[in-house]
Order: C-alpha cells, then structure tokens, then sequence
C-alpha cells in the first residue's frame, strides 16, 4: 500500500502485512495497486507502474484512476478517456467522465472532466457518484463498437465490473443495469446502495395512488426496505423498515424514531423496536439496544441477555490497575481483581497517566496510581487533568489550583482558568492575566512549542527556515537533518505537498508551485491567496487592501510567530 512522507511529500509502497519497505518514495503521487499496477505522478505527470516498480506506462496523464478489468480512467487536459494495460486509448478523452464498466462498456459523461481545487492542482471529486449534481447524465457505450446502447441515464456506483445502478430519463427510481444495456432489475427503487458486504441494502416507495394510516406520517414509514446480492438476487425480502445498515448477519433499521435488528431471514430479534441500537463488530455475536436507559444484549437468537462488554478490560496500567465496562460504567480494578474504590465511574477515555480524571454523578475527582480517590468523594464542579503535579479545579462557581496530594495549592477564587503553556489564564474582578501554580502573576507565556510548530511540516517532513538579507527574512526549507533542500531566498512558502511548494511570485502577484528543482509547475494553477485556500468558511485576517500582497503578509506573520518574532499569529477570520 502506499506511504508518502519526508521533505519532499513524496509517494512510495510498503508491504501491507509488514509494513516494510517495498517501493522507494520517489513520486508526487501514488494511488493504490488495482490489478498489479498502481497509477504514480511524477513531474507532473501520471503514468503507471507494476509491483517491480517499473513504468509500464509512461506517464502521460494529467489524471488517473485504478484498473477495472484491464481498463482504466485517465484525464488528458480537462477531457477523460479509457486506456488498456499497454496505456492505449480504447475510447479518447473527450468526457467529463469515462468509467469502465464490465469488460467491454463504458459509462461516461459529456463536459469538463476536472476543476482545480484550492490549491489549484487537478483532482477527481470523491464520492461523485452519490454527491453529483442531479442533471449529471451518462451514457453507455459498447467499447469495441462504440455503439451507443443508453443514454440520458441518472447512475450510482453497484459494482462496475458486474452492474450499475441507473435511472432512466424522467424517472427517479433505479434499477440494475448490465454492461450490455439490458437490466437485471428493473427500475423500482427509491434509493440503492453501494455493494458493501456482499450486499446492497434497496428502499422502495408507497405505491403510487397508495393510501394507509401511515401516508399521514410520510414517506419513511411507507417504505420497505431489502437487500440484494452481487448478482442482483434479493437476500432479503422487503420489510416494513427503513433499514440503515449491515454487519455480521444484523440489519440496523428504523420505524417513527425507534430503532431495531433484524437477522438475515429479516426476523425482528426481540420481537419489538428499541430507543437505539448499536450492531456489533465484524466478528460479533450480540447487538446492543438501549431500554429504559440502560444498555443490555441481544443475541441472534432475540434474547435480551445482559451487556457483552460488561468486564471487558477497557485499559491496563502497569501499576496492575484495570479499567473495566460496567453497565455503561467504568468500574476500577486493583491487582486482586477486586474494586479499589465503591464508586462506578462514567464511561469516558480512561488513560495511566496518573492522577486520572474521572466523573461520578456529575463530580469530578481524581484516580491515584494506587486506585484510590485524590478526594474523596469526587467533588469537583469542572477540572483540567494534571500537569506538573498541579490542577485546575472549580469549587462553588470559582477555580483554584489542586496539588497532586490532594491539597488546595491555591484557594478557589478565579471565575475563568485556562492552562496555558505551564501557566494559567485566569479572570477574577473582570481583569485577565496569567498566574503559576502558586498564585504569583506571571508574564504571558510565550508558547515555544505552538511557535516552533508553525515552523515545522509533516513528522519526517523538516521545517521551514529564514536567512536575514539587509534587514529582510527570506524563507527556504530545510530537511529533518537540517539541509538546506529549497534555499531561503523567497518572501514565504509552504511545506512540501504531493512534490510541490509554493511561493509568492511578485511579478505575477500569484503563489505558485514550484517542484523540489525549484521549477515553477505550469500545469498547476496559480492563485492569488494562499492563506485563504487552506480553510473552508473562514478566511485569513486581511493586512492589505491587495489581496495577494495580504496573503504574503499573513504568511510572513505566521512564519515570523514561529521564530518568536511577533507576540501573536496571524488569525483566520469566520464568514459567519
């Protein structure tokens, strides 16, 4: 499978099981093996390569997808064709889409294949098929003759090298369709899933002119749901719910906000509908429902027995202390099996690192490494955890500062505390300021290890650094060791990111990307804000009325945070 990292982003393979190297990283982009080869980008470009790691298809793409049944998806400028294992075009890119079908069909769509994304690189839409507009039509075509078999169909991905999902023009129910145009089923479905688990779970709507007591509740309660296999053979005949999921041989459905389990004959296990249910993992033999509060077990004979994950060890410290499942609880074991404190704590993230918060009837309190209570009975109105031996707690509205003896270092007398980089942010009498543990008022942190962080990139990626020319930083990149790989001598730039950096360019008033050559890639769109195409709903605090020059400055304002430069970073701002 592939593993990308290191300065440069880059792409290679490692063994699935071992997770040993197999391929070096040496492309931009690496997508997973289909079918013995894997589609790489390098400069630029996709090509292909076999589990040698050799290129079997030059790299010729601007896009590429996985091999199904010997064909392939590729994009040569903005246009999507199909090419064979040698890399020749079995039908030419001239599609928004062109998807493989079967081993001799393609489904494709007229238009644009792509648009740049934020950061201007070429990119296929994820999930398309089930978030695409509702006027995306395709047509199938019969590879080697390029007869046209149907047209203006509305589809859903099934399993391509067998069926599809499709609507016909002016109809929103779907049916199955074979690569050859005839239908295995035909359209009756309100909606139809992908094939997950050897199954795909199909809805279908109130009959037309149909009226019943439920019409008044809409239109979830009419319909029935089933499910149908690989070859289109109903495994489960439809039912009276909706259903919403499949796991291990349950069915997850609902009826009027209630939810219930059916077994693979479509039997409801218990006989009735429960306040909410929890299907269990892949190798699990009993669901979870909640009743009256309480979750318990039900088996797939439809016995109600008690919680399976009741006395499952939840975590084990090397103190022999155990976290355990209780009733939706977490009880406390020593290293005699027996409870070390009477309490049932709430079920929450339990760690080792001790004092431990935990929460009993809405109380905080702390866990010793011994099991016991800090204080006990658990106090506390609200709690940060430990660091440095100290803890912020709340007592009667106000907050003081808790020892890791259990001892009130600082008396509750602060309406807000926040730690804060080995401090505390605290507000008492409408003044804000920052204390230690001990009370004294101190200097705002300075936050080092936020700081150097916006300096860093990926784990293995090294960090951005600067060099000071006549008063000015320019910034380069450095590797883990410490190499200068991109010299400092651009206004501001980014990590490294599927082989490319980008920089502003002043003469062109754009960021663009330039390769680990330090070569401008005129493939990938320039833009004009960098800043801005990295958050969604929010954009960079403005710091010029040019937006390209605001850009630079902001990024020049985080950079300079990160050498401890500036007291503040830079913010992004909502648009809501």
């Amino acid at each position: 499978m592939e593993r990308c990292g290191g300065v440069y982003a880059l792409c290679g393979y490692i063994d699935r099981a071992t997770l040993e190297p197999r391929i070096d990283r040496k492309f931009e982009v690496g997508l997973p093996f289909s079918e013995g080869l894997a589609a790489v980008r390098s400069e630029g470009k996709f090509g292909y390569i076999n589990l040698s790691a050799e290129m079997v298809i030059a790299p010729a793409f601007d896009l590429a997808r996985g091999f199904r049944n010997g064909h392939a998806e590729v994009v040569v400028g903005d246009k999507a064709g199909i090419v064979d294992r040698t890399g020749k075009f079995l039908l030419s890119p001239n599609y928004a889409r062109a998807i493989p079908f079967g081993a001799g069909a393609a489904l494709v769509r007229p238009g644009k294949a792509v648009a740049s994304d934020a950061y201007g690189l070429l990119r296929f839409t994820a999930q398309e098929l089930f978030f695409q507009r509702a006027d995306s039509r395709y047509l199938l075509i019969d590879l080697p003759s390029g007869k046209i078999l149907k047209d203006e169909l509305a589809i859903k991905e099934f399993e391509f090298g067998t069926f599809v999902w499709a609507a016909q023009p002016g109809d929103k129910r779907y049916g199955l369709l074979a690569p050859d145009g005839t239908w295995k089923i035909e359209p009756r479905f309100e909606t139809a899933g992908k094939l997950h688990g050897g199954r795909a779970i199909v809805c279908y709507g109130r009959p037309t002119g149909h009226e019943d007591q439920s019409a008044q509740h809409g239109l979830a309660d009419a319909t029935q749901c089933g499910a149908i296999d690989r070859d289109g053979q109903t495994i489960l005949a439809p039912q009276q719910f909706r259903i919403h999921g499949y796991r291990n041989g349950f069915y997850l459905v609902t009826e009027r906000q209630k939810v219930g389990v059916l077994d693979e004959a479509g039997r409801l296990l218990g006989g009735r509908l429960f306040d909410d249910a929890r299907l269990p993992d892949y190798s699990g033999e009993v669901t979870k429902i909640l009743v009256n509060g309480q979750w318990i077990g039900l088996n797939r004979a439809g016995d109600l027995i008690p919680d399976p994950e009741d006395g499952k060890v939840l975590a084990v410290c090397p103190s022999g202390i155990k976290f355990m499942h209780s009733g939706n609880r977490i009880q406390v074991v020593g290293a005699d099996e027996k409870p070390t404190v009477s309490y049932l704590f709430d079920d929450m993230h339990m760690t080792c690192e001790f004092p431990v918060s935990v929460r009993y009837n809405g109380k905080w309190g702390f866990l010793k490494q011994d099991g016991k209570l800090l204080v006990d009975p658990p106090s506390f109105q609200s709690q940060f955890g430990f660091s440095g031996g100290f803890a912020g707690v709340k007592i009667d509205g106000k907050w003081g500062i808790l020892d890791s003896g259990g001892l009130l270092a600082l008396a509750p007398q602060f309406d807000e505390m926040q730690p804060d980089s080995g401090a505390y942010a605290v507000s008492k009498d409408a003044r804000k300021f920052w204390i230690d543990a001990s009370g004294r008022e101190v200097s705002e942190p300075r936050r080092l290890e936020d700081r150097q962080s916006k300096l860093r990139c990926e784990p293995d990626g090294g960090q951005r650094v600067s060099r000071n020319s006549n008063g000015t930083l320019f910034w380069g990149i450095a590797d883990a060791a410490g190499n200068i790989v991109v010299e400092p001598k651009y206004r501001a730039i980014t990590c490294f990111r599927d082989g490319l950096v980008w920089v502003p360019f002043d003469e062109r008033q754009e960021w663009c990307a330039i390769d680990r050559n330090e070569r401008r890639r005129e493939s990938v769109a320039c833009i004009k804000n960098w800043p801005d195409s990295n958050v969604a709903h929010a954009r960079a605090e403005t710091m010029s009325d040019d937006p390209y020059e605001s850009g630079v400055l902001w990024m020049r304002a985080e950079l300079e945070y990160g050498l401890d430069l500036r007291e503040k970073p830079p913010r992004f701002v909502s648009q809501f």
